[in-house]
């Protein structure tokens, strides 16, 4: 049963029920569903998140046409693993054993499009060797988890928006949603450790009064999706959150308001380790968000931040 938010204009879903479309057109490409190989398609992906945590959850399902469903499952496959996988002390966003037990397996089974190898072999590593005076040089050695290519993570995250976006438009009497009108801007993306970096940080504080389309929080917290219209340009923002440890962010629509906006944002500070010349080697430490400073899939009620 649905009903209307209190102080809002977003109305409440059935957490345990999913959202079934019967479209006549596919939800990615938009192609005519009529005469050609049709799949079923759960936008939150059986195997994206953690085994058994979309059971009894709400999930948007939706009719693809079999060539986007191919691609999005090719994403989904390295992409799962690496959002699942702990950091290079071990650690996992959460101590729950589902999820442990499932990021060891994917690990094992998923190839990084990165590395070609064994997610659980693509730890990145780097050297780095800088002459500092005759006959004495400086050394730089880091370690970083497996690591995504920055294309397949805005490309997935494209096809979810487009999905969840096709969703609200959504005319149940032509069985036909829409699609918004200019450019996909993805901003950045980050993992749990560095959520308060400069950048997400001003996206959020950025984004956080306009009007919300939809804010879900679904697969027992595993999948988070807000979608939010600009108060006067035909601009969205979006953000997702994979897996409770990877966050992705950005605007889709009229490019000008989102490049005027993301031009007011901070630039990431990088720390140089040495420079000669017009080479250089630098880093920049990641910032972790304080639970009470996440804000990012929450509404505004009368002057509060409620959670969705």
């Amino acid at each position: 049963m649905e009903r209307q938010l209190p102080g809002s204009i977003l109305r409440e879903l059935p957490p345990h029920l999913p959202a079934l479309l019967d479209n006549e057109t596919c939800v990615y490409c938009g192609t005519c569903l009529d005469g050609v190989p049709v799949t079923k398609e759960h936008v939150i992906g059986r195997r994206f998140i953690p085994k058994g945590k979309l059971d009894g959850q709400w999930n948007l399902i939706v009719r693809a046409c079999e060539r986007c469903n191919k691609l999005k499952a090719d994403l989904e496959d390295d992409l799962s693993a690496i959002s699942m996988h702990a950091d290079v002390r071990g650690r996992h966003a959460e101590p729950d054993q589902v999820l442990i037990a499932e990021a060891a397996r994917k690990a094992e089974r998923s190839m990084s499009r990165r590395t070609g190898k064994a997610v659980k072999d693509s730890f990145e590593t780097l050297t780095v060797r800088w002459p500092i005076a005759p006959g004495a040089e400086l050394e730089y050695n880091a370690v970083g988890p497996p690591q995504a290519n920055s294309d397949r993570v805005f490309e997935l995250s494209r096809l979810q928006i487009m999905a969840i976006f096709y969703w609200l438009t959504y005319d149940y009497t032509i069985k036909r949603g829409r699609y918004w009108q200019g450019e996909f801007l993805p901003i950045v993306e980050a993992a749990r450790s560095d959520w308060g970096n400069l950048v997400h940080r001003a996206f959020m504080e950025a984004v956080l009064n306009w009007e919300p389309r939809i804010l879900a929080i679904g697969a027992g917290g595993f999948f988070k999706v807000a979608i939010r219209r600009h108060p006067s340009a035909v601009c969205w923002s979006w953000a997702l959150e994979w897996n409770q440890n990877y966050r992705i962010v950005g605007f889709c629509g009229e490019q000008e308001p989102a490049e005027q906006l993301t031009s007011t944002f901070p630039k990431l500070e990088i720390i140089t380790v040495a420079q000669r010349g017009p080479d250089w080697v630098g880093y920049r430490k990641e910032i972790p968000l304080a639970e009470e400073d996440d804000k990012l899939f929450h509404w505004k009620v009368e002057g509060n931040v409620s959670e969705a």
